[in-house]
């Protein structure tokens, strides 16, 4: 059995030690994390840092847990592994209980007392004076653990006997304390000037303040010898309680705990304040009076006055105390509490989890998902549904570790790389660079370069300037009659010559790759063509277009990723890139091996031999990969309906994917977005064609620039991130006289997108012909219609046929200059009719909403899940307005209500 991992006064070694001497053949590890103030002893301790910020320790100890351990006892409800799978214990019940280990919850104190509670019964109760802010905390936490405690189906325990007004359910298994090392022969009330003691472990929550000053009030007129002791080592205190006739307790929770117990072991008078209630209960469960004797702030010194003036009585009362100390806290009481639960205890059930640890989801996507629009839309829909979704994805330029957005947690680890830096990769590595330091007959850089052709320079312009020497003491000769140069200088200097030249030949030479003339961009290569598909076959079919030769990047994620979704008791994988769904089966695999399923929903976003421009190799290990796994799926999600059956043709699926189109999400409803036109500062009587999306040469874009000369007046928006595809657009309306009509637009957010398009003219999808393009439904044909913008769409079939179907506005040849421009002029004089026909349609703007979407999402999610919970049919439930929401505002506490409402009278003010 683990004891961990709280070991409070060293209770859970003691607790450890007793479960021990009661069953023989139970082997019992009390384990702590190290604070640095009044840490005990414990069988197998770490420092504070390790425990909550290192991943590797967290990892290897719950490995060694599950594997070597059957029992566990939770102290205070804290996580026995760090943060490894939440910020509370509640969070690792479940993974302990999955992997068949039983688990028993023990309370010491401020774990479950609720102060808003306490303050209702307690007039001491010291929560009034604390910081709001702190007490907030506390109340949180304990309602959490209260929740926890009184759910729990298998054993629960609590130390202290005031804490069952919080954990009825709970059984009783005293603190302990080792009364040999507590025991004194020392007198008691002999002296002169009694000793009175006070040595708090927390003073605020023990009611020091209050005390002390009537303390020191009776020290003052010498009836005293007051000590007030604090931040003493553990094994220092039983020669301060020793030398103590006094012991003053606590004053504010009305119970007592280790230090009253200790005290009582050594045979002192100890006064503290307990609660009427609590020692009914003590009185009840072990047929003994409890031997402390009872004060307030209120009626302490009365109290201590009485002690000194009876000695004979105090003394009596000191008696009782060792003997009810070995009664109830001397460990025997404590074991057999605990036996029931390492000899017979029935397991609790595997699936038991609290009713706050929803079913996990996560979602995993090649990228940094906050890039990704069609991530976040589903991570925020399925967490409006009581589904508790957490994005996995690869660290990018917007986001490295963990964030939290709304509802949804994101996490990107580093990813560090192992298979790339092995094997014959590394060897090949290792060469390289061998080669380029030693021998290296290029230069690397043009930096390289010009070091060395600077010192060629230098060499030049000194051979040059002894020459001119020769010349100038030439005509010297001539004047004065010196003697001129010699014929072998001559001929050194000529030689020098020649050979300089023949350097600067070299130089360049080797200069060749870093400063040859960038070849102009091919216009004509649009990333698709018979020549690709020739490739791509030839890729699928060879061993070098296998994804394990082509990405070994996916086994270094798999490597870090793999073990992280291991650690987390998932109930659905949701994979947007084909890129992480072998990671995900993977992980379904091995959850099958411990007896726990694993959903899988796979999002087909792309038909991975259709995608253009990608180097065909590429493409074909994207195949590959899809081939390998897809079938691992429970459930497959595509984005049109040709495309969901050419999924099913192609991987030969039981049944058709369902379609979820990449349609906008409700705008906030206090969205204040500049409009395009405005940004452009164009004025309403200028046409203004919109394109928002990725550019590249299949895209189409190019066609629309240069149509532009036959449409006098009309404005190109291109919405988009610059690259090299835009620069060359706009070169080429340069070139043509068009480009003050050709805007390059930034990116809004997401959800402000339709807002920010409408107020365009016309809305543009001029897509070439590609297997990808032709089968696509793309996400700006959605934002057009929420926009209320007309369409004019290639003929591409899937859009084109809808434009067509639902009259939503033109088609044009694809690539075709002048089928386009007639598309144009024909929209922008029917614009108004086809704009007011799409918004006064209902039905056509939720059919491509999110909203709609959201609804065959949570059919996907009740057929994979069983059931879902009732928010997932609440109103709203479809609705998203924002992907990226701050974290959640903490919600209102019991106890901040009652500080509102005017908590009830407390003793202090007495």
């Amino acid at each position: 059995m683990l004891v961990g991992p709280a070991n409070f006064a060293g209770q859970g070694s003691r607790w450890a030690r007793a479960i021990e001497g009661r069953v023989p053949s139970a082997k019992a590890t009390s384990f702590a994390f190290f604070r640095g103030v009044l840490d005990y002893p414990v069988d197998y301790g770490v420092p504070a840092r390790t425990y909550r910020r290192n991943p590797r320790w967290r990892l290897n100890f719950y490995n060694h847990v599950v594997g070597h351990y059957t029992h566990v006892l939770m102290e205070a409800a804290r996580p026995i592994f760090g943060p490894l799978h939440g910020p509370d214990g509640s969070s690792e019940i479940p993974h302990l209980l999955a992997k068949g280990l039983r688990v028993g919850l023990i309370a010491h104190g401020s774990d479950v007392r609720i102060p808003s509670r306490h303050v209702q019964t307690e007039p001491w109760s010291p929560f009034p004076d604390l910081e709001d802010e702190h007490v907030d905390l506390l109340e949180r936490n304990a309602t959490r653990a209260v929740e926890l405690f009184t759910s729990y189906p298998g054993p629960v325990y609590v130390s202290t006997p005031d804490l069952f007004d919080y954990v009825p359910n709970a059984v009783w298994c005293p603190v302990i304390v080792d009364v040999d090392t507590w025991r004194s022969d020392a007198p008691v009330l002999e002296r002169a000037k009694p000793v009175v003691a006070h040595a708090p472990s927390k003073s605020h929550m023990k009611g020091s303040e209050l005390i002390d000053p009537i303390m020191e009030r009776l020290a003052e007129r010498g009836l005293i010898t007051y000590r007030r002791v604090e931040g003493v080592d553990p094994a220092d205190m039983p020669a301060v309680y020793r030398d103590a006739d006094i012991v003053l307790d606590q004053f504010r929770i009305g119970s007592y705990g280790v230090a009253a117990c200790e005290a009582m072991a050594a045979g002192r008078v100890v006064v503290g304040h307990i609660a009427q209630h609590v020692r009914d209960r003590v009185a009840a469960g072990t047929g003994l009076e409890l031997p402390i004797v009872g004060a307030t702030p209120d009626t302490v010194e009365q109290v201590v006055l009485d002690l000194i003036a009876q000695p004979a009585k105090a003394r009596e009362i000191a008696a009782r105390g060792p003997a009810y100390v070995e009664r109830v806290h001397d460990g025997r009481w404590s074991a057999e509490a605990l036996a029931p639960f390492v000899e017979e205890s029935t397991p609790v059930p595997a699936g038991w989890r609290p009713s706050w640890i929803r079913p996990k989801v996560v979602m995993m996507a090649g990228n940094d998902i906050v890039s990704d629009s069609r991530v976040l839309k589903y991570a925020q829909t399925v967490a409006n549904w009581d589904l508790d979704v957490t994005c996995i994805g690869i660290p990018g330029r917007r986001l490295r570790g963990v964030r939290q957005f709304g509802k949804v947690q994101v996490l990107c680890p580093p990813i560090p790389s192992r298979v790339l830096l092995t094997g014959w990769r590394k060897r090949l590595a290792n060469v390289r660079a061998s080669l380029k330091v030693n021998l290296k007959p290029w230069f690397s850089s043009e930096a390289e370069y010009l070091l060395a052709y600077s010192r060629w320079q230098y060499a030049s312009r000194e051979l040059r300037a002894a020459r001119g020497r020769d010349r100038r003491d030439h005509d010297r000769a001539a004047r004065s009659g010196l003697r001129g140069v010699s014929l072998l200088d001559r001929l050194q200097r000529a030689v020098r010559w020649r050979t300089l030249r023949l350097h600067r030949a070299v130089l360049q030479a080797r200069a060749y790759f870093v400063r040859r003339p960038t070849a102009p961009a091919d216009l004509t290569d649009l990333g698709i063509g018979k020549r690709r598909e020739l490739l791509l076959a030839l890729h699928r079919r060879l061993p070098s277009g296998r994804w394990r030769r082509v990405m070994p990047e996916l086994v270094d994620q798999e490597l870090t990723l793999g073990p992280l979704l291991d650690r987390l008791m998932i109930e659905v994988i949701h994979v947007h890139d084909v890129f992480m769904l072998g990671i995900a089966a993977r992980a379904a695999h091995r959850a099958a091996l411990d007896g726990r399923t694993i959903k899988i929903i796979y999002d087909a976003h792309e038909y991975i031999p259709g995608v253009p421009v990608v180097a065909p190799r590429r493409v074909a290990a994207y195949a590959d990969l899809e081939r390998e796994f897809i079938r691992d799926a429970d459930r497959v999600i595509t984005v049109s309906e040709p495309l969901a059956h050419w999924l099913q043709r192609d991987h030969k699926l039981a049944g058709l994917p369902d379609v979820v189109l990449n349609a906008p999400v409700e705008p906030p409803e206090d969205a204040d977005v500049k409009g395009l036109r405005d940004l452009l500062q164009l004025s309403e009587d200028i046409p203004l064609l919109v394109y928002g999306g990725g550019v590249n040469r299949a895209r189409g874009v190019g066609t629309v620039v240069e149509a532009l000369p036959q449409l006098p007046d009309v404005h190109l928006a291109i919405v988009a991130q610059a690259n090299s595809v835009t620069a060359e657009l706009q070169a080429r309306a340069a070139e043509l006289g068009v480009s003050h009509r050709v805007h390059l637009a930034p990116f809004v957010a997401a959800e402000v997108v339709p807002l920010y398009l409408r107020s365009a003219s016309i809305g543009l999808s001029p897509l070439l012909h590609a297997p990808n393009h032709d089968i696509a439904v793309t996400n700006k044909f959605c934002e057009y219609i929420a926009a209320g913008l007309p369409i004019i769409t290639s003929d591409t079939p899937a859009q084109a046929d809808l434009v067509s179907e639902l009259d939503l506005g033109a088609v044009h040849t694809a690539g075709d200059v002048d089928s386009l421009v007639q598309a144009v002029r024909t929209v922008l004089a029917d614009r108004d009719r086809i704009a007011k026909r799409i918004a006064d349609d209902p039905h056509l703007l939720h059919r491509f909403s999110w909203a709609a979407q959201a609804e065959v999402i949570r059919s996907v999610y009740a057929d994979v899940l069983g059931e879902l919970p009732d928010a997932a049919y609440a109103e709203g439930a479809t609705t998203v307005r924002k992907l990226l929401p701050g974290p959640p505002e903490l919600p209102e506490t019991n106890w901040h209500a009652s500080r509102q409402a005017g908590t009830p009278g407390t003793g202090q003010q007495g």
